[in-house]
């Protein structure tokens, strides 16, 4: 995840380096407080919309629920990241903790990336095969997908936790999550994984579109099979905006090339790795925009949502009496 080469700088007296790359140590935190403070929101409030209506009964909602979940726990990861990034690549607590939130930090990543193959697949199928009955898109056949997806997620999260994760990285500073170079056959199938969760995506918005271009679908195409190619292509530009820049640069990343001087700057792939991280983290804030955008019912159903969270909140005092509007503002009100 993390960038082995922080670029310090040495310091006047002591010899000891001190980080000094903006890419991995401003900008990255930067980036993850904004996740934090948008994304872990917009996933709750998403969540509530989901799990209001009572009894799940539809395929499509509890992939959504699941793909929520794993963006909250990307989101909770990230105080420990932020943290860690803030004190200078200094890993300032245990080596269970450590190990840990790189696992969760694999688990939802991997997760999710699993839920956005699986409800393209599924719109696939709303739009391609409508009277086909098939196992992935009942709810039992969704239930249990979504339980192999976080199966197959906590298995690219077992290396971490089995793993020493924490290491000395500089006079005085503990790495956390960074030891690349010692699982790259880990690391190149992950970029495997990304690489066949891709091509369903594309291949679904591919033949959604197509066959929402045939003449007959043109004619009346229905909005479901809309919502359907715009909650796909959502799901294709978080692919492409969002995951794949962090696997084009993990390959080369972790493969064999020279280490960077100890106080040297980082290298080029280094600050590319460290940017692909940055944008990853996105994916957790963008999912709840894609549903805005591609499901009319989840845009009515958030309307009440914040209406109920309105009505539990505190009331602030009422403020005293100002003078009586006049008409220019009391139709603007009324309108």
């Amino acid at each position: 995840m993390n960038s082995s080469a922080p670029g310090p700088q040495p310091t006047g007296h002591t010899g000891e380096c001190l980080p000094s790359d903006p890419v991995l140590f401003v900008l990255v935190p930067v980036v993850y407080c904004l996740v934090l403070c948008v994304g872990l929101p917009g996933n709750l409030v998403a969540l509530l919309v989901f799990l209001q209506s009572g009894k799940v009964r539809k395929a499509i909602r509890i992939y959504l629920i699941n793909l929520t979940l794993a963006d909250i726990l990307f989101n909770l990861t990230l105080p420990l990241w932020i943290h860690y990034y803030l004190s200078g690549g200094d890993w300032l607590l245990s080596e269970a903790a450590c190990r840990l939130a790189g696992a969760a930090y694999y688990l939802a990543t991997y997760s999710a990336v699993t839920f956005m193959a699986l409800i393209s697949f599924n719109r696939f199928c709303a739009v391609r095969a409508a009277r086909r009955a098939l196992p992935l898109t009942g709810p039992r056949g969704a239930a249990l997908a979504c339980a192999l997806a976080w199966l197959l997620g906590l298995g690219c999260a077992v290396p971490t936790l089995a793993a020493r994760q924490t290491f000395p990285a500089r006079a005085g500073a503990t790495a956390c999550f960074e030891q690349h170079g010692r699982h790259r056959a880990y690391a190149y199938a992950m970029v495997g994984f990304f690489a066949a969760a891709f091509l369903v995506v594309l291949g679904t918005y591919a033949s959604i579109a197509r066959a929402l271009s045939a003449p007959a679908a043109a004619a009346s195409p229905g909005s479901h099979r809309q919502q359907a190619r715009a909650m796909v292509l959502g799901m294709l530009l978080v692919f492409v905006v969002c995951v794949a820049p962090y696997h084009l640069t993990l390959a080369p990343w972790v493969g064999s090339r020279p280490p960077a001087p100890p106080c040297g700057p980082p290298d080029t792939l280094d600050v590319l790795h460290a940017l692909s991280v940055a944008l990853l983290s996105l994916n957790s804030c963008l999912d709840p925009l894609v549903y805005c955008f591609s499901i009319r019912r989840f845009r009515a159903d958030l309307g009440r949502t914040l209406r109920k969270i309105g009505r539990c909140l505190p009331l602030p005092p009422p403020g005293p009496p100002g003078p009586v509007p006049g008409t220019r503002v009391s139709s603007f009100i009324s309108s």
